[in-house]
């Protein structure tokens, strides 16, 4: 008889905040392109000294207020 091991997945919470580095790299955008989201565009932030923080539920809420509803 053969024994098949049994795979445990890890998983990880996902975290409550993102770092400036990790949407740029999520959307493959600049330094200067979030800067623009920032000031332009109302993106929510959070500043603790001099990092940036964004919460991940008000991102999200923000980055869907920009959705295209596609015509029929």
């Amino acid at each position: 008889m053969i024994h098949i091991p049994e795979i445990k997945k890890d998983k990880k919470q996902q975290s409550p905040v993102y770092t400036r580095d990790t949407i740029m790299e999520m959307f493959s955008i600049s330094k200067t392109t979030l800067h623009r989201w920032i000031t332009m565009y109302g993106c929510p932030y959070h500043k603790v000294n001099r990092r940036v923080f964004f919460r991940t539920d008000e991102f999200n809420t923000w980055f869907n207020t920009y959705k295209v509803q596609q015509k029929n």
